[in-house]
């Protein structure tokens, strides 16, 4: 899976890719989500199959983040894991995909630099891993807080063996409390904790 961001001034085309083995059948699937009031019955937002690949683009507004899932035709709906964020749908236990543009200019102006935090900050997460995390837009408190550890770990695991032995558990918890400004609450946290476990 995988999503793909052009910019062109206020809007974002994203691309939404879905591999040959990675969807749960071979039916059709529907890309549903904000963008489309996630109505089942519009055939605008359908995949379109090529040797086996699902892959649909639309064509989104900056400064916003959007909800998503698929929709398989038989199997019924599933996550992208390769989405920028998850948060709690209204259905209890599921989540759904996000793919945030809300830090991408919404004008024709050149984008302002993308705030940064010091990641290092956070218990377990020295200055490699701060920057593989930053390649991978998540370059500060908030996003990390809104990062799932699922995903967390399929990021230090495509980075190679060294950084797969690491274990992100508790670093949403830790960048939720440095977003915030809880400095004290984070030193408590990380008094508790054994290499950021």
């Amino acid at each position: 899976m995988a999503l793909t961001k052009q910019t062109k001034g206020k809007y974002t085309v994203v691309t939404f890719t879905i591999g040959a083995n990675e969807a749960p059948s071979k039916s059709s699937v529907l890309l549903l989500g904000d963008f489309n009031g996630w109505q089942t019955n519009d055939s605008t937002f359908q995949m379109e199959k090529k040797d086996g690949i699902y892959e649909k683009s639309i064509k989104l507004e900056n400064g916003k983040s959007y909800q998503f899932r698929y929709l398989s035709e038989d199997k019924g709906w599933f996550n992208d894991y390769a989405a920028d964020a998850y948060v709690s749908s209204p259905y209890s236990g599921i989540d759904n995909s996000v793919v945030d543009l809300s830090e991408l200019p919404t004008t024709k102006k050149p984008a302002a630099k993308a705030k940064k935090d010091d990641l290092k900050k956070i218990e377990g997460i020295g200055p490699k891993i701060a920057s593989i995390l930053t390649e991978k837009g998540i370059g500060t408190f908030a996003k990390l807080a809104g990062s799932s550890v699922k995903n967390l770990e399929r990021i230090l695991k495509e980075a190679g063996p060294r950084y797969a032995m690491h274990k992100p558990g508790s670093w949403p918890k830790q960048a939720k409390l440095a977003n915030a400004g809880e400095w004290d609450k984070l030193k408590a946290l990380q008094d508790k904790l054994d290499g950021g476990k």
